[in-house]
């Protein structure tokens, strides 16, 4: 698991929820989870599966597009716009 990248993912999908005006629970409700998978999700502690990514963008009532830029800027920003060597 890639913990600087995911918070990064987690910190751009808080703000997509909270510039929804949506609560975890609300966003869990719609995703059939429970508002811990949110948090979870949202600070770095799961992945979400690229499936997953585009139940979260159908849950926060965005497109798939929205929530792709969304999180690439953040991760240009933080510097993490490549893949890690492996």
């Amino acid at each position: 698991m890639d913990v600087e990248r995911n918070k990064v993912t987690g910190a751009r999908l808080r703000k997509l929820r909270t510039e929804a005006s949506l609560t975890q629970l609300e966003v869990a409700s719609r995703l059939g989870k429970t508002q811990s998978f949110v948090s979870k999700v949202e600070n770095a502690e799961r992945e979400l599966s690229l499936v997953e990514s585009f139940l979260y963008a159908d849950a926060l009532g965005t497109s798939y597009d929205i929530l792709f830029e969304e999180v690439h800027e953040g991760l240009v920003d933080a510097g993490l716009d490549t893949l890690p060597k492996r």
